[in-house]
């Protein structure tokens, strides 16, 4: 499970359910630009990874092959769609460069309703993955990304979520919440051991309960993750949940996404 290569026969589902309430107007740790900014431009850097995974030469040209999909959820009071519910890597990043390198986010959402927002996702990917071009990818993986406390609770969506398959394994939810501390001791990610129990992600509620809904990493993950040397100290078996103290981390958490193809080798041609 969770070992298919991303072709353009089995492409990889890449999605994002981004918190664009007000407080995410607030400045990044130890940055002078705002968290909505912070989360843009690494998502930015990841696309256009994405899209050169996706791209071949035939002949002596450049062409883009459905390697990767998107799908974006932006909330605060209610949840809002980015563009198309569902687009290939080359519409995503054309998309994003028009808008001026960005995914909408400007904190101009109202409150944070969170459960509405993967309400939202998992009506996109239920009906996407049974889709002949997903059912037998690598699992969608939908990223969750935070920094404050919601007025919902999303574990039962985000349970829902995680119980969507394809033959090579159950969907992952990663969530990552920004500016939170919690009883993990770590200076950054080169010494960051990821989580295995609810009282490292403690000790507050909110804390524990993105633990709760993060998928567990599976090996492959773990292995590449390591390898690569973006967590070279994770612990097998930690959940896909992080803490965002420093933009040093929001950038290995988003780098996640290259776990699942993050060499030539992993990436079918």
């Amino acid at each position: 499970m969770y070992e298919k290569k991303i072709s353009s026969k089995n492409p990889g589902l890449i999605c994002g359910i981004l918190d664009d309430s007000g407080s995410t107007e607030d400045k990044l740790s130890g940055t002078t630009d705002s968290i909505f900014e912070w989360i843009a431009r690494y998502f930015g850097i990841i696309l256009m990874e994405l899209l050169a995974r996706s791209t071949a030469m035939q002949g002596q040209e450049a062409v883009v092959k459905p390697r990767y999909h998107n799908s974006f959820v932006l909330y605060g009071s209610a949840p809002k769609i980015w563009g198309e519910p569902v687009m290939d890597i080359e519409s995503t990043v054309k998309r994003f460069q028009e808008a001026d390198n960005s995914l909408g986010l400007c904190a101009g959402l109202g409150g944070t309703d969170a459960l509405a927002a993967f309400e939202k996702m998992y009506d996109i990917l239920k009906e996407s993955i049974q889709k002949k071009e997903f059912c037998n990818s690598f699992p969608a993986m939908v990223f969750h990304l935070t920094d404050g406390l919601s007025a919902t609770d999303a574990t039962p969506a985000a349970e829902k979520i995680k119980q969507l398959k394809t033959s090579d394994g159950n969907v992952l939810v990663v969530n990552a919440f920004i500016g939170t501390s919690t009883n993990l001791e770590y200076t950054s990610s080169t010494d960051f051991t990821g989580y295995l129990d609810e009282s490292e992600a403690g000790p507050s509620p909110d804390n524990i309960r993105l633990f709760h809904m993060s998928s567990e990493m599976p090996e492959t993950i773990f292995n590449n993750l390591v390898e690569d040397g973006i967590f070279p100290e994770l612990r097998q078996g930690s959940r896909l949940f992080f803490d965002v103290r420093t933009k040093e981390m929001l950038k290995h958490v988003i780098q996640v996404v290259g776990s699942i193809g993050s060499r030539t080798e992993r990436t079918e041609r």
